[in-house]
C-alpha cells in the first residue's frame, strides 16, 4: 500500500461519515448503504440510532502500560515539545495555563478558571478506570460537576446543544449521583492506535463520580417518503457506472488525484454556511480559493469534465439523501424522550448515529448543528 492511499484510509476510518458522504468514500454501493439504512429506520431498526452527544472538551483518559494514569486533551496526548500526558490534576492545570502565558501579560481569567475546572475533575477520572487496565479512552467532557435542576429537569450545555434530562429518569438518576460526565467515542491503544470502543460502558468504569454516558436509544421509529426513496435508488442505479467511474481509485492514482474525495467532503463542509444548497454547482469556485495548486486544478477540472455525467449524478444524489436524512432527523428531534436536545430556542442537538454491522455513520443536520458549531465564538 502507498503512502497516499494509507493516508487516505486512515483519514476514512477516523471519522464517522454523514450518511450522504458514504458516496465519496464507497461510489454507488456507499449511496445504496446510506439510503437503505435510512429506509430501515421505519421499519423497526431506529433501536441501532443513538443521540449523538454534543460534549467539550475533547479529552483522552487512561492508564500507561505502567499502571500511571493520564487526563489530557487530543494536542496534550500527542505533544511532541512537551510532556503532556498528565499524572496529576496540578500538571494538568499548569499544562493548560503553559498555553496562554504570554511574556507580561496576565492568563484569561476564563481560561484560568477552565484550567482549574479541569484540574478538579482528574480524582473523578482516575477512580473510574480499574487499576490493571492498559490503554486510553477518547471522549468529550458534558459537564465538570453535576448541572443543575431545573422544573425536576437537569440542564446542562456542554457545547452547542443545551440538554435537558428528566431527574426522575434512569439517566438522571445516574445524573444525580455523579460529579462530572463525560461520553466516551473510541479508545486508543499505548502506541496511540485509535479503536473502537470494546468495553461495556455500564459495568467497565468504576466510580460513581463519574458517569461515562450510555448509548441513549431512540424509542420510536421514524417515517421515510417512499417516493422520494424509490426516486433516489433509479438515480443511482442509473448512474452507477458513471459515478463509480467518477470515483475509481485506480484512475484518481494515475491522475495524481488519489485525495479527491477528501476534496468532495471539504467542498460539502463548506457548503454549511450557505445552507447546503447548490451542492455541486459552485465546487470550482470553492476551489479557485482552496490551497489545491493550480496545476492540480487544472487536472481535476479536466478530469471532472471527462466524468461529468457522474460529477453531476453524485450531487443530486448527495442532495435527496440529505433531504430524506433532515426529515428523519426533525421526527427524531420532536420525540418526547428523557433527553431532550435545543439549540437556543430550537429543539434538536447534534443529531444521531446509526449503527449497522458494516460499521456506523451520522444523521447531523449540518445547516442546523454544523452551522451553529461554526458560528460559536470559542
Amino acid at each position: 500500500m502507498r503512502w497516499f492511499e494509507l493516508k487516505n484510509l486512515l483519514y476514512e476510518s477516523a471519522r464517522i461519515q454523514h450518511a450522504e458522504d458514504l458516496i465519496f468514500w464507497e461510489g454507488s454501493a456507499g449511496a445504496i448503504k446510506a439510503i437503505e439504512s435510512l429506509k430501515a429506520i421505519e421499519q423497526g431498526q431506529h433501536n441501532d440510532v443513538t443521540v449523538k452527544w454534543d460534549g467539550s472538551p475533547a479529552i483522552i483518559f487512561g492508564r500507561n502500560e505502567s499502571g500511571a494514569f493520564i487526563l489530557t486533551d487530543k494536542s496534550g496526548f500527542n505533544a511532541k515539545g512537551y510532556d503532556g500526558r498528565s499524572t496529576s490534576g496540578g500538571d494538568l492545570e499548569k499544562m493548560i495555563l503553559n498555553r496562554k502565558i504570554t511574556k507580561g501579560q496576565d492568563v484569561p481569567d476564563s481560561y484560568a478558571k477552565f484550567a482549574a475546572k479541569m484540574k478538579s475533575i482528574f480524582p473523578y477520572f482516575e477512580s473510574s478506570v480499574p487499576a490493571d487496565h492498559v490503554g486510553f479512552f477518547k471522549g468529550d467532557l458534558l459537564y465538570y460537576s453535576t448541572p443543575p435542576i431545573t422544573d425536576n429537569q437537569f440542564v446542562f450545555t456542554p457545547n452547542v446543544v443545551t440538554y435537558t434530562v428528566a431527574a426522575a429518569s434512569a439517566i438522571g438518576k445516574q445524573i444525580s449521583s455523579s460529579k462530572a460526565g463525560v461520553v466516551v467515542h473510541n479508545e486508543i491503544d499505548v502506541n496511540g492506535k485509535e479503536k473502537s470502543l470494546g468495553v461495556e460502558v455500564k459495568t467497565f468504569f468504576q466510580s460513581k463520580d463519574l458517569l461515562v454516558m450510555p448509548p441513549i436509544t431512540m424509542q420510536k421509529s421514524a417515517d421515510t417518503d417512499d417516493d422520494l426513496v424509490r426516486a433516489i435508488k433509479q438515480q443511482i442505479n442509473q448512474n452507477k457506472n458513471s459515478i463509480d467511474s467518477l470515483l475509481n481509485k485506480v484512475s484518481l492514482t494515475q491522475q495524481k488525484l488519489s485525495d479527491f474525495p477528501n476534496l468532495l467532503y471539504a467542498y460539502t463542509n463548506s457548503k454549511v454556511d450557505s445552507g447546503m444548497q447548490n451542492l455541486g454547482n459552485d465546487f470550482f469556485n470553492w476551489l479557485s480559493s482552496s490551497k489545491v495548486s493550480q496545476v492540480k486544478q487544472k487536472r481535476l477540472a479536466e478530469y471532472i469534465q471527462k466524468n461529468k455525467n457522474g460529477f453531476d449524478a453524485l450531487w443530486a444524489i448527495v442532495d435527496s439523501i440529505q433531504k430524506i436524512k433532515d426529515s428523519i432527523i426533525q421526527q427524531f428531534d420532536s420525540h418526547k424522550m428523557d433527553v431532550q436536545a435545543s439549540i437556543g430556542s430550537d429543539s434538536g442537538g447534534e443529531g444521531y448515529v446509526m449503527n449497522r454491522p458494516w460499521g456506523s455513520f451520522k444523521l447531523v443536520n449540518r445547516a442546523g448543528f454544523s452551522a451553529a458549531n461554526r458560528a460559536m465564538d470559542r
